[in-house]
């Protein structure tokens, strides 16, 4: 009975753990019998998807549970501190050592200890790390008593360490001691419609703190959420989100105008060729309705059905200044020309 609650607390219980696609749904359900296993993890995937939300879940579903989650991000630490913020030191064991301090291997004891961007870890990191997960033990700088180690590591990169190992830029037995599991992350553009669930649960909690109403996607938006190659993946996502609710200030539906621009180049893309054809459509609305009302700006806006500085925001998008002949003519009032 235990062990069937522990398989049902595996359902995504991290919103951004959200997902249905095959290859998202098949990492959620190993999870359960990779943290019950106490194995090193390695979680291998492209920058914002998801690696540290799985670690958290592997501890939060391993019966180190109620101990603490360490995390390090191992480009973080000069050479010179490395010894110090993995094992601690005590007071005096050198210059500024004004008080006993515990490493990350004490505060993560019975724990879980996270190694974020392992691929950056320098040659005399990667000497400590392998020194005490092949001996089990540590010793705090300063003192010469050892003391037992008890952490379950999860590591994580978005590097590909097997040409690193192969580079000899990467400890080989570090590697084999780090790679007893490896949980591959798919990027988000192969995850299909999970890019419209995690887009609804980012407009939720971004419309939370701004204490508003969630809007939901726009048809247009959404398609590009849907086609865009996403190459920051859930991270990027959710920021785009933020963005539309907190700064663009969406309410109701999140329009194109309310939109990040993509900071990719996707022309060669179907959400390019979407987004392309989109844009053109919507220019040349632009261009007949402007014509038809003499570029009279207040008149063309009631006819699209924005707001006067909802239109303004789309001719300087689009370049459309007034036509030559008509000088000021954009901004005369209603019946002037």
């Amino acid at each position: 009975m235990e062990r069937r609650g522990a398989e049902r607390s595996a359902e995504p219980t991290l919103p951004e753990l959200l997902g249905e696609s095959p290859a998202w749904r098949s990492i959620c359900d190993s999870l359960p019998r990779i943290a019950a296993s106490e194995l090193p993890v390695l979680v291998l995937g492209e920058t914002g998807t998801g690696k540290e939300l799985i670690a958290r879940a592997l501890h939060a579903l391993s019966g180190r549970r109620g101990s603490s989650f360490v995390a390090h991000n191992c480009g973080a630490t000069p050479d010179s501190l490395i010894e110090s913020e993995l094992f601690g030191h005590s007071r005096g064991a050198f210059t500024g050592a004004v008080a006993d301090r515990a490493g990350l291997f004490d505060a993560a004891h019975a724990g879980t200890l996270f190694l974020d961007e392992i691929g950056d870890a320098s040659a005399l990191l990667q000497m400590k790390l392998l020194r005490v997960l092949q001996e089990g033990e540590a010793r705090r700088v300063g003192e010469t008593r050892l003391r037992l180690v008890d952490v379950r590591v999860v590591s994580a990169t978005h590097r590909t360490l097997d040409e690193a190992v192969e580079r000899a830029t990467f400890r080989t037995d570090l590697f084999y001691r780090l790679n007893a599991v490896r949980v591959m992350l798919p990027p988000l553009r192969e995850r299909g419609r999970d890019a419209l669930l995690l887009a609804d649960h980012f407009l939720q909690r971004a419309a939370e703190r701004a204490g508003v109403e969630p809007p939901a996607l726009g048809r247009e938006v959404e398609e590009f959420v849907l086609h865009y190659p996403w190459p920051g993946n859930v991270r990027e996502l959710g920021n785009a989100c933020a963005y539309a609710v907190r700064v663009a200030g969406a309410r109701g539906e999140v329009r194109w105008d309310d939109w990040p621009r993509p900071t990719l180049r996707i022309d060669a893309t179907k959400a390019a060729g979407l987004h392309a054809e989109t844009r053109a459509l919507e220019e040349r609305r632009l261009i007949e309705t402007l014509e038809r009302v003499h570029w009279n700006k207040s008149r063309a806006a009631r006819a699209l059905g924005l707001s006067r500085q909802g239109l303004l925001k789309k001719l300087r998008r689009y370049g459309l200044g007034p036509r030559p002949s008509e000088g000021v003519g954009l901004d005369a009032p209603e019946g002037a020309a």
